[in-house]
């Protein structure tokens, strides 16, 4: 029966929350400690009401001797009145001596006059106002609180008799002391003390049991919720204390998810690190400059290619405002433009570009606003495109259309001229100046076709479609065909024409016909420039990877300031002296032919003493293998035949 009892309290018990279980013992122990106080209190209230009982039947005891020795006294005969006043008198003040808790004794006859009394009878007006009477009382004993102006005292009277014989009263005072349900007011203090402490010990029990099992997981879980609005992901709560089942399962949950948090972050950062840096990448890596503003307008990324083109360092632009970095122009342009997008006007959307002009370079601006995933403006992006050479291409573009208008022009006008001669009076013009008119518009013709043809060569070399056929040739035909074709013009100018070509070199990729048009421009330029009786050497070796071909004139030379533009379209140095006439086109096609070769060409010259012109063919990877070969069999016989 008791198991059948005990097992399902237990299960109960043993289902309950570590809170659930808390509680039930917390107020366990309160209901313990709330009956054994009850239980003391009450003692002690009994306790003080019997002390009480026993001290209003020591007074009547008291009393009732008081009573007795009065009898006594009265029983005596004396001389008057007067001796029994004093005999009864002594035996109050004795009696009080005796016992000091009594404040005063009055005795009276039967009728109520006063007898004697105490010292301090007069201080408590029991007389009502009477002289020297105190009416009889109406029951016996009689206990009575009583209240003056001396104070407040419990008065006691009893009959004074001695066997049947009745002579009076008396009457004792005894101080009050406070008599109350509890006790005296002394024991009603403590009482209400320890009342009060009872209920603060309740209740500190109970904030600590709230502070245990409710503020303080929930206090945990507010910190936990700060860290996660914080952005403190991967905050845990720790799992000790006063938990229980429900707030333990809701503290495993919150690390969870605090957890899950942290690695979605991680994750988020991650790849936005990633998209960064490949944004940062794609930024670096382009070759026009670009700056990413911010809100405020401050640089926060820049590119290698602006801080070139700015030329300044990273330290220097990144934290800076975009507005600092150029002139009042530019940053009053730049200014209007971000404070269009942060007014969201109309026209914001549109790129706003414009171009400038700093430490020598075509500039040209772009500006864009930038947006984020929420399409909400977030700053802006500045890209700097260098039109340097684009400009210099346009202009040359300008030049060379005006050159070839021009250098056209002069011959077809010149043509036109001569036959308009002709035609309008060819009888009237003599037979030799016939033919010389004939002879200078052969010559204008032959200027035409040249001009002509090397405009169309010109515009081959510069097609990025059109590229040059290389073969893997020899390259002696090709000197063969330009010595014999130079020969006759160094001859008519008794110019001595010397060559110096090594033996043996090996073939190479090229045009012959290009490679031809190069070495003549070059021989027949030296001819041209070379005074009588002078010398033009043509020196052609082999010299690392590369055939090295030098055309040697002990000339006029060029002077040191043209050097450096002479391969530049239409520019000739005879339009400086008006000497020889030409194209101005022939460097610049030998130029572009030997680029298109992947040689390089370079010029030397001092005014008055002669130039010399040299440009270099690669040897291709093949042949420099058969040349390898070819050395080490040449050892090879040269041992044997010493051996």
């Amino acid at each position: 029966m008791i198991n059948q009892i005990y097992e399902p309290i237990k299960n109960f018990i043993n289902g309950l929350s570590i809170q659930a279980k808390l509680i039930v013992s917390i107020v366990f122990g309160i209901s313990i400690f709330i009956t054994l106080s009850a239980f003391l209190i009450i003692h002690n209230i009994q306790s003080n009401i019997d002390n009480q009982v026993l001290m209003l039947n020591n007074n009547l005891k008291s009393t009732q001797m008081l009573s007795h020795l009065a009898s006594q006294a009265l029983l005596k005969n004396y001389r008057d009145i007067n001796s029994r006043k004093l005999e009864l008198e002594k035996l109050i003040h004795n009696f009080i001596d005796e016992h000091p808790e009594i404040t005063f004794a009055i005795f009276t006859d039967n009728a109520g006059t006063v007898l004697a009394k105490s010292q301090f009878a007069n201080l408590f007006d029991l007389t009502k106002g009477s002289i020297e009477k105190l009416p009889p009382p109406k029951h016996v004993p009689y206990i009575q609180m009583y209240y003056s102006k001396g104070g407040k005292l419990l008065i006691i009277a009893e009959p004074i008799q001695f066997n049947s014989n009745f002579f009076g009263w008396v009457w004792v005072g005894i101080p009050d002391t406070g008599f109350t349900i509890v006790g005296s007011k002394k024991e009603l203090v403590i009482f209400l003390l320890e009342i009060f402490v009872l209920v603060w010990i309740l209740s500190v029990i109970g904030a600590i049991v709230n502070s245990l099992i409710i503020t303080r997981p929930l206090r945990k879980l507010e910190k936990g919720a700060k860290a996660i609005t914080e952005g403190r992901f991967g905050f845990q709560l720790p799992l000790k204390g006063f938990l229980g089942k429900e707030l333990t399962q809701l503290v495993k949950a919150f690390n969870k998810m605090s957890k899950r948090l942290k690695q979605y972050e991680d994750s988020n950062i991650e790849t936005l690190s990633s998209e960064r840096n490949k944004f940062e990448s794609v930024v670096m890596s382009i070759s026009d400059g670009v700056i990413v503003l911010d809100k405020e307008d401050i640089i926060q990324i820049i590119n290698p290619a602006a801080r070139k083109l700015l030329n300044r360092s990273n330290d220097e632009l990144i934290g800076q405002k975009a507005t600092n970095i150029w002139t009042h122009k530019i940053n009053e342009q730049i200014s209007n433009f971000i404070n269009s997008i942060k007014l969201d006007s109309a026209n914001n959307n549109e790129p706003n570009s414009f171009e400038l002009i700093r430490d020598e370079r075509t500039l040209k601006l772009y500006l864009a606003p930038l947006y984020n995933l929420n399409n909400e403006k977030i700053g802006a992006i500045l890209v700097i495109h260098d039109r340097t050479k684009e400009v210099e291409v346009e202009r040359i573009k300008q030049e060379f259309i005006s050159n070839v208008s021009h250098e056209l022009r002069t011959p077809i006008t010149s043509i036109k001229c001569y036959v308009d001669t002709l035609c309008s009076h060819g009888e009237q013009i003599d037979e030799k100046n016939k033919a010389e008119f004939i002879s200078i518009i052969n010559q204008e013709t032959d200027r035409l076709s040249n001009l002509v043809n090397d405009v169309l060569e010109l515009s081959s070399l510069d097609s990025n479609t059109r590229k040059l056929q290389l073969t893997l040739e020899d390259i002696y035909p090709c000197i063969e065909f330009t010595l014999k074709a130079v020969s006759v013009l160094a001859e008519k100018k008794s110019i001595k024409l010397i060559t110096n070509i090594e033996e043996n070199l090996p073939l190479l990729n090229i045009n012959q016909e290009n490679i031809e048009r190069v070495l003549l421009n070059l021989l027949s330029n030296a001819i041209k420039y070379t005074p009588g009786n002078g010398m033009v050497k043509l020196s052609v070796k082999r010299d690392g990877p590369n055939i090295r071909f030098q055309i040697i004139d002990n000339g006029i030379g060029i002077q040191e300031e043209h050097l450096p533009l002479i391969f530049e379209r239409f520019y000739r140095v005879e339009n400086k002296v008006h000497t020889i006439k030409g194209t101005g086109l022939g460097l610049t096609i030998v130029k572009k032919s030997i680029e298109q070769h992947a040689g390089q060409i370079i010029v030397k010259s001092k005014l008055g003493e002669g130039s010399i012109f040299e440009f270099t063919l690669p040897i291709p990877i093949e042949q420099e293998a058969v040349l390898s070969q070819s050395k080490d069999y040449e050892l090879e016989q040269s041992v044997s035949k010493i051996g």
